[in-house]
């Protein structure tokens, strides 16, 4: 058993459903699709919704959601049959979406729950557009929603955690005799329900996690990412355009990429995957011939260099000064529990007697320093802070425990003339990150990648 996954660039648009069509229909296993939202649908529904609107811009929006997609299956399905009972599936949700958006226009108040139920729709479109694709080309495919499949979540709305265990109870044995039906279920990733019933989002590029979380929960052998990119590469090909596709990859090294900066998979990917030591294969919808990354419990060490580099922009840092601040028992307890109560996420500290320094996205700077205005504990004399920051990630298996190879590196950062703020090192064995100022980003990651896969800036 497999699960292939499909992101929202795979189904832009009737030609690139089909390549999706073409690879799900090549491929004899059995197997659970999981897909995305049609590219923009999320992003449209989320921007509807952050202002109060009128009776009759709802309207309008539901039926250009409509147009929309009953467009795109018109170049998917030519079988009327099918066509039509898509088109009424369609509509069936569209509705139910047309109530919640009166209801929030109604009451001029979106709370996050919500929120997460309005964007878990663009996913519930989608399947009923992919399995009627599908069902047009001989699959018997079948379109579930993972909250009606018992996708089980904890956590907060927004960015939400998957329950393993209940998830895995309620999914398996519906899996397990769809399959005994021959049929292949084409399951909404990106939210699952809370314990009470509620829809619950799990982020950015969270169909990524929805569907590693079934992977985990049918207990498959693999878990196909299918993106518009090879796979992971070697640096952003954006910055440096001799970058590498990236055969091999451990958890670990995919898991701090991933944390760090490269939008290839969902952060949390790795967790459900690891516990069932499936193998996860990133691929090319555009071109499947192409190998792409295969990320596997044990990595594969790169003649002690670094495998990737990927880089964070909009980042701010956070210094708390106060004699004291670095070892008082209590401070960086309370400066966390602060941060993280008002959704501010830190993605790497430092600590010296006399300040501690956070690292968190810039957007966040304002709450930061209004939550953490009134600390004092009898240490915190004031509070400063640094914007236009960016970070760096270097990642390879091995690192943390081969010489020399963190002095190349800031040995090239060095021979540019850029200052290093925050380094962290020694957290995890496969990676070290760090950071400088944003201008200099570019051309820092230029130079490490020339160090280390001896492309010429």
């Amino acid at each position: 058993m497999k699960v292939l996954k499909f992101g929202g660039s795979s189904l832009k648009d009737a030609s690139s459903m089909l390549l999706v069509g073409k690879i799900v229909g090549a491929d004899p296993e059995p197997k659970v699709v999981v897909v995305s939202a049609v590219q923009g649908i999320t992003d449209s529904i989320v921007t509807f919704v952050s202002e109060p609107k009128k009776d009759e811009e709802v309207q309008h929006f539901i039926e250009k959601l409509r147009d929309t997609h009953i467009s795109i299956l018109g170049g998917i399905s030519k079988d009327m049959e099918t066509k039509q009972q898509a088109i009424t599936r369609l509509i069936e949700r569209l509705a139910k979406l047309e109530k919640v958006l009166y209801g929030i226009s109604y009451l001029e108040e979106l709370t996050p729950r919500t929120m997460d139920l309005v964007q878990s729709f663009g996913e519930r479109l989608s399947v009923i557009l992919t399995a009627a694709m599908l069902q047009d080309l001989g699959v018997n495919a079948v379109p579930v929603d993972a909250d009606e499949l018992g996708l089980i979540t904890e956590g907060t709305y927004g960015n939400a955690t998957a329950d393993l265990k209940e998830t895995k109870r309620n999914i398996q044995p519906k899996i397990r005799v769809m399959f005994e039906r021959q049929e292949t279920p084409v399951v909404t990733g990106f939210f699952g329900k809370t314990p009470q019933g509620h829809v619950a989002v799990f982020g950015r590029n969270g169909s990524d996690y929805s569907a590693s979380v079934i992977a985990n929960a049918i207990d498959a052998r693999v878990l196909e990412i299918w993106k518009d990119v090879d796979g992971f590469m070697s640096v952003d090909p954006k910055i440096v355009k001799e970058a590498v596709t990236i055969e091999n990859l451990s958890y670990d090294e995919a898991a701090e990429l991933s944390y760090f900066g490269a939008k290839v998979l969902h952060p949390r990917t790795v967790e459900p995957a690891r516990e069932k030591s499936i193998v996860i294969k990133v691929k090319n919808v555009f071109e499947p011939e192409k190998e792409g990354t295969v990320i596997e419990p044990s990595g594969v060490e790169m003649g002690g260099t670094i495998k990737s580099i990927s880089c964070m922009k909009n980042l701010a840092i956070v210094k708390a000064y106060g004699a004291g601040a670095g070892y008082k028992t209590g401070v960086m307890y309370e400066i966390s529990q602060r941060l993280s109560d008002a959704g501010v996420n830190i993605y790497s500290a430092a600590t010296s007697q006399t300040c501690v320094a956070l690292l968190i996205e810039k957007k966040y700077l304002a709450t930061a320093k209004k939550v953490l205005a009134d600390l004092k504990k009898g240490v915190i004399d004031r509070i400063e802070t640094v914007d236009d920051i960016a970070l760096l990630c270097v990642v390879g298996e091995g690192l943390g425990y081969r010489k020399g190879i963190a002095a190349r590196v800031f040995t090239a950062v060095s021979k540019e003339g850029v200052s290093v703020g925050m380094i962290s090192a020694g957290a995890s064995m496969v990676a070290c990150h760090f950071t400088v100022d944003s201008k200099d980003l570019e051309r820092t990651t230029r130079a490490i990648h020339s160090e280390f896969f001896g492309v010429k800036q």
